[in-house]
């Protein structure tokens, strides 16, 4: 990315920057700014002692908003006047200073308050607080940028002189970059806008989330304090991360080879010559971490490797751990949910056992080592810390703050979703994560079912999920459209106890789906080798032998679309309820070892869809009939149904009249002797996602359901009869 010149700045600062500085909220926002900080300028010395006055100092959100800061606090200081006199004499302290040494004595100033601060005031150190009581204070060479990141990445951008120091003292260097470019502030009010300018040029620069990245919160207009990151959603972050002796020296100086281009076999040199102990294919691993792990490295159309902009940020802070932080919590699968856990848990896990709960999320770590190595890595930037004595886990303030920030569904949004590639995403399954993740899930029941639209009775959704909970198995059958996969999910979460997908495991059968697949067999292991591989059943088997108090669910869509018997294998003996024990463990198709025996563990349920409409469908083996049970669903256009159109804005007469046509249509059906009860159309056909707006609307929103999905059906039930067909849509089209 070029550095902005003169002229490009005061073309962006007269442009783009005076229409966004003019929008409503941003007036607000130069006002409020402008009134703290004159009021801050012309306070007297009885003013500036008093509590209310060092409140009003340290509180204040006029310059930025605090972010995930708001739990730190600094009432003690608000009485401390050594503190108050210290602040007001270094007020006027830095007139006719140079530059550089306003940087040196702005973070002098700055370190000294913090030491005076925390702990004594706080129990965390007010970085953001105080650099924004800065920034009211010295108006000439502080920014309204309330963190280290984004002030290094500006600084970056305007070319501006780096100056010794932490990110304080870099402030000056960049006001004094933009008074070049744009000219010297006259009022209090252009010192402002130059401050908020700078804040500008991150957001329009920087402050995009990474390709791919999941937005997470609304854009922050106004500076905060908030940490910069973007967050790539669970199935695109990475699952592990290499450690070695030195890691960020040694991504260093892979990025400081990369500033002028770089070969691969060149790069894999530099890091075998920086990491001795490391060999080629471990060279690869730490190459392949820096590119899509923490995206340092980039590959230009001559492959060639280059530093991003994140790489070059690298090279340019005081202190590297910074900039990796971002990118660790938002692209490496289970360092945002370590955070969470030593927050919950503070001074309670010993890296080992956090080890262990993160082995628990994602289901092809099959050791605790990727979990010791993030928290290697967090410990190494500083998110967490060990203390000592015991060696338990606690958040540092950085931890702290990258905790708050993360979205509230973090763990229940962020957790493993994997698909198969040979199933051609045919099976997909959510693991278990900890147990300490469970505060976060929602309680759920019969009556929350009946609240999400379920039409049966509550007495035959309870039998149900008694039936599933003493027998294990259990099957939903019934025609097209009665809700077998919407409720199959739904009894699974009542027997849990809680809408808690880590403790359901979805899969669908279709006709190629094998043994292999399903239970475990041989795959690819990426060098020309094979290796054994679980399946999902095994996968649902182990997270459930994990909490053996737990109910776990396993729902399998449309069983009776693949072979049961053949997929099931030997399992299918071992999913019987009577054989739920260690005792009648057996030896797998492809056992890892001689002595491996595996058996279902008790805690583990089984829900199974089936159409039994489908003509192209064998019959169900009778093994598997015997270990399942059946429930049979049926079409219920009954009152609940027609409450919850009404409920949702539908005409009275249109839902009479739809009740009405489908009972007289799935009579017909019945009594077709060619089709049955089994060909009977369901109840979600006509039960809309979203509620149409307006009564026109419901009604097209009918005739294009009866055109676009009923009338296919028809014409293929009655395929050697084109009048029955014909004759029935034309009837439900009559309105």
């Amino acid at each position: 990315m070029a550095d902005l010149d003169r002229a490009e700045l005061k073309n962006l600062y007269e442009g783009e920057f005076a229409s966004y500085r003019d929008e409503d909220w941003a007036k607000e926002w130069r006002r409020n700014y402008s009134a703290h900080v004159r009021r801050v300028q012309d306070a007297d010395w009885e003013e500036w002692r008093t509590p209310a006055f060092q409140e009003m100092l340290w509180d204040s959100t006029a310059v930025a908003t605090i972010g995930p800061g708001q739990s730190v606090t600094v009432r003690g200081a608000y009485e401390d006047e050594e503190l108050a006199k210290l602040l007001f004499d270094a007020r006027a302290s830095l007139a006719g200073v140079p530059v550089e040494e306003r940087g040196q004595r702005l973070q002098s100033l700055y370190d000294d308050v913090l030491l005076r601060v925390y702990p004594e005031h706080s129990k965390r150190r007010p970085r953001a607080r105080l650099t924004r009581l800065l920034s009211a204070m010295f108006p000439d060479d502080m920014t309204s940028i309330a963190d280290a990141n984004r002030i290094w990445r500006v600084q970056r951008r305007l070319s501006a002189t780096r100056v010794r120091g932490d990110f304080i003292a870099q402030h000056p260097t960049v006001r004094s970059a933009l008074r070049d470019g744009v000219g010297n502030p006259e009022t209090l009010e252009q010192k402002v806008d130059q401050a908020i300018f700078a804040w500008f040029l991150w957001q329009k620069y920087f402050g995009k989330p990474d390709e791919g990245a999941v937005i997470t919160q609304a854009a922050q207009r106004e500076a905060s304090a908030v940490p910069p990151f973007s967050i790539l959603p669970a199935n695109a972050q990475r699952r592990s991360l290499t450690c070695v002796k030195g890691n960020i020296e040694l991504l260093m100086a892979m990025v400081r080879e990369a500033e002028h281009g770089i070969s691969r076999q060149d790069l894999v040199t530099v890091i075998l010559s920086e990491a001795t102990q490391l060999n080629a294919a471990s060279a690869g691993n730490i190459l392949s971490q820096s590119m899509g792990g923490l995206g340092l490295l980039r590959v230009d159309g001559s492959d060639i490797y280059r530093p991003t902009e994140r790489g070059l940020e690298l090279l340019t802070v005081d202190d590297p751990s910074t900039v990796l932080r971002g990118p660790l919590i938002g692209r490496v699968f289970g360092m945002g949910h370590l955070i969470l856990m030593v927050r919950r848990e503070p001074g309670v896990m010993k890296p080992t056992d956090a080890a262990k709960r993160l082995q628990s999320l994602v289901p092809t770590w099959k050791s605790t080592q990727p979990g010791s190595h993030i928290c290697t890595w967090a410990r190494l930037v500083g998110l967490i810390d060990v203390q000592s004595p015991g060696g338990v886990l606690v958040l540092t303030d950085d931890g702290e703050d990258y905790a708050a920030a993360l979205p509230e569904d973090f763990e229940t949004q962020w957790c493993f979703h994997s698909v198969d590639d040979t199933l051609s995403g045919s099976m997909e399954f959510a693991e278990d994560r900890s147990t300490a993740t469970s505060a976060a899930i929602k309680r759920y029941d019969i009556d929350t079912i009946v609240d999400e639209g379920c039409f049966l009775p509550s007495d035959e959704i309870r039998a149900a999920v008694e039936l599933l909970r003493r027998k294990k198995n259990i099957i939903l059958q019934g025609p097209p459209g009665t809700g077998k996969t919407w409720l199959a999910k739904r009894l699974g979460y009542a027997l849990i106890g809680a809408r808690d997908p880590q403790r359901l495991t979805a899969v669908q059968f279709q006709p190629t789906l094998s043994y292999e697949d399903f239970v475990r067999g041989w795959r690819p292991d990426g060098t020309k080798g094979l290796q054994l591989v679980d399946g999902v059943f095994l996968d649902a088997v182990a997270a459930a032998a994990q909490e053996p108090q737990t109910p776990y669910v396993l729902v399998i869509e449309e069983i009776n679309r693949g072979n049961p018997a053949q997929i099931f294998g030997e399992m299918l003996t071992l999913i019987e309820d009577g054989k739920r024990n260690e005792d009648e463990a057996l030896r797998l198709a492809y056992p890892r070892t001689i002595e491996e025996r595996r058996y279902v563990p008790d805690n583990l349920y089984i829900i199974g869809t089936m159409n039994v409409a489908d003509r192209s469908l064998a019959l169900v083996d009778l093994a598997l009939r015997r270990r399942f049970s059946f429930v049979s669903l049926g079409p219920q256009f009954n009152d609940a149904w027609s409450k919850w159109l009404l409920d949702r804005g539908a005409p009275a007469e249109l839902v009479s009249l739809i009740a009405e046509k489908m009972r007289s249509l799935n009579s017909s059906i019945e009594g077709d002797r060619a089709l049955g009860r089994q060909f009977r159309v369901g109840h979600s056909f006509m039960t809309p996602h979203t509620a149409p707006a307006g009564e026109e609307s419901w009604r097209s929103w009918y005739i294009d359901t009866v055109r676009a999905e009923l009338a296919p059906l028809l014409e293929e039930y009655w395929f050697d009869n084109d009048e029955a067909a014909s004759a029935q849509i034309s009837q439900l089209l009559a309105l």
